[in-house]
């Protein structure tokens, strides 16, 4: 008898030890993937400003100032004709429609912008490091590829608009860091199927006088100009 008991509470023993050391396990170990919160229709209206705010609403307000002041040359505001005797035909001249919306976006742009500029000067935010030089570098970093697409704009006179697309397709895979074989043949594929589609199939006017397809002979060098 005393040799069952003492058995069972070694038993015991050993499952509370478990017990205790899965409990401890899991109080140390944390996700860093937030919890999924509940969708909510009025979260589709939330407003929240966050960092680089300040720099986007100071570019908003600068249009919305310059679309103020070539307003008169531009938006036929120099060329009304108040007197009528219909207020109808008034507002069917050209410059009643962007006149409205300047009244509606230049207050909204000064308004913003100061918002903006006094949610950067709340007291909790003062201590906190400025984020904003990194905000507009990281916003320059994408005229990266518009550089690109303006060097491939000046390619295809020269090699012709599949030659360009297949050599920019594989360029932008492994700018984009995707380096293996099978991503570059992937690209390739891509890049021949929109040719297929556009020019081929579909004849999207591309530029005709094209330095390469000039090297070849008449024959191929109109058939490339008509099919790629």
């Amino acid at each position: 008898m005393t040799f069952k008991s003492d058995l069972n509470e070694a038993f015991r023993s050993h499952s509370e030890a478990k017990r205790f050391n899965a409990l401890g396990a899991a109080s140390e170990l944390s996700s860093l993937i937030p919890k999924e919160k509940r969708f909510k229709v009025g979260d589709l209206f939330g407003f929240k400003r966050t960092r680089g705010d300040l720099i986007f609403s100071i570019f908003m307000l600068g249009l919305a100032l310059f679309l103020l002041y070539h307003f008169g040359d531009e938006g036929g505001w120099y060329d009304r004709d108040l007197p009528q005797r219909r207020f109808g035909k008034v507002l069917k001249q050209q410059w009643v429609g962007p006149l409205m919306a300047l009244a509606v976006l230049v207050p909204a742009a000064l308004l913003n912008a100061w918002l903006s500029y006094r949610w950067t000067q709340k007291p909790e935010r003062k201590h906190r490091p400025n984020q904003t030089v990194f905000e507009v570098v990281e916003w320059l970093r994408a005229l990266e590829f518009l550089l690109y697409f303006i060097i491939y704009s000046f390619c295809v006179p020269i090699l012709g608009y599949l030659l360009s697309t297949l050599i920019f397709a594989l360029f932008l895979t492994t700018r984009l860091g995707y380096r293996k074989p099978k991503w570059l043949a992937y690209s390739l594929g891509t890049a021949m199927v929109i040719v297929l589609v556009f020019r081929t199939l579909l004849q999207i006017k591309t530029p005709v006088n094209i330095w390469l397809y000039e090297q070849f002979p008449p024959a191929l060098e109109t058939f490339m100009k008509v099919y790629f």
